[in-house]
């Protein structure tokens, strides 16, 4: 797809929303050049090793690569294919309730987590979760609202990109460690099972009123690279600034730039040399909480016979970093697969929308 179909897409997508507020503190992360990574630029790598082991969140420029062009234009149509989707009625999104198919794919609705919250404050988001191997047929089909159905080669071609790009990303990480580049690529193979999915997700306008509800309580990722497109404010990251450590910061949504972070997977498989940062979404800042909030996101994951554990260099280190689970209190020894660990983490969500309810 061209730079100027791109163009023309993002100016009908970006072109009515309010300024993001320009007094507002927000995050200093790295912006960084997809043509640069793709082209192994050293000043590039370092970057984005940088990045990983400091806020744990990155732009990614994808405007200046065709790759990334391309993804630019298909998550802009995500981007309506989100707002079709999730205008249907509740009645109609609810016979895909991903509680309900016993899998971490189809149908959320808002207000259904928030045990990971302290505060215990329901989430005011609902979205679609499209499985990769759902689409691809590595698996078996899942179905959904027929409006999703119909946009599978758009899908398709948006999850596979999308899955390159990360390991893209993942190539870079291993050369900035000095490792063979396909030391994280091998735990994450495309044509491999596992739980990558696409998720389309939509925030209603902020209530004024309401002051306890978050878009999404504060968590971490699970998986190895979750790459996010999304055009108004209300993603949050804890602070590295000093004087502000520990505080929570705005990411800004960038035109052409995508928000790049790593998940658990990758706290595991570098013994603690990368960081998985802890975010959240909370209401839009300024003019633009009274818009509904849509983001397309694609997220990595392990492949479900790759064990959670270190690799590589880091496999022989004596002392191991150990990742608190996300489904217990405590801190598990047993080796687990991906796909058991994903088991364990669709347990914890469906006991939180379970608890939602109460």
């Amino acid at each position: 797809m061209s730079a100027t179909t791109t163009s023309t897409t993002t100016t009908r997508v970006h072109g009515s929303i309010p300024p993001f507020p320009p007094d507002l503190v927000h995050a200093p992360i790295a912006e960084i050049s997809s043509k640069s990574l793709l082209e192994k630029d050293l000043a590039a790598t370092a970057a984005v090793l940088q990045a990983c082991q400091t806020y744990g969140f990155f732009y990614l420029d994808m405007a200046d690569s065709e790759p990334g062009r391309e993804l630019l234009t298909e998550a802009d149509e995500l981007h309506d294919l989100s707002k079709q989707a999730l205008a249907l009625p509740f009645a109609e999104k609810d016979k895909y309730d991903f509680r309900k198919t016993g899998s971490f794919f189809g149908y959320k609705p808002a207000g259904t987590v928030k045990l990971t919250d302290k505060s215990q404050r329901p989430d005011s988001t609902e979205f679609f979760n499209i499985g990769k191997d759902c689409l691809f047929g590595v698996a078996p089909s899942r179905t959904y609202p027929e409006v999703i159905q119909d946009a599978r080669p758009l899908l398709r071609a948006f999850c596979k990109g999308a899955h390159e790009m990360a390991m893209t990303i993942l190539r870079t990480l291993a050369r900035a460690f000095g490792e063979d580049e396909d030391v994280f690529v091998n735990l994450n193979r495309f044509e491999e099972s596992s739980g990558d999915h696409i998720r389309l997700t939509l925030k209603p306008p902020s209530d004024p009123t309401k002051t306890d509800i978050l878009g999404l309580p504060s968590h971490t990722d699970f998986g190895s690279v979750t790459i996010l497109f999304n055009w108004l404010g209300g993603l949050q990251i804890e602070s590295r600034t000093p004087g502000r450590v520990g505080e929570w910061e705005y990411v800004k949504p960038l035109p052409g730039k995508a928000i790049i972070n790593l998940g658990d997977a990758m706290v595991h498989f570098s013994n603690g040399a990368l960081k998985s940062a802890k975010h959240r979404v909370v209401p839009s800042p300024g003019e633009q909480a009274g818009m509904e909030r849509v983001s397309v996101v694609y997220f990595v994951r392990p492949t479900h016979h790759s064990l959670m554990k270190p690799v590589g260099k880091f496999d022989m280190q004596q002392d191991r970093v150990k990742v608190a689970g996300k489904f217990s209190d405590g801190i598990d020894d047993k080796v687990y697969t991906a796909r058991e660990w994903l088991e364990k983490r669709y347990v914890q969500l469906a006991s939180s929308s379970s608890s939602s309810k109460d």
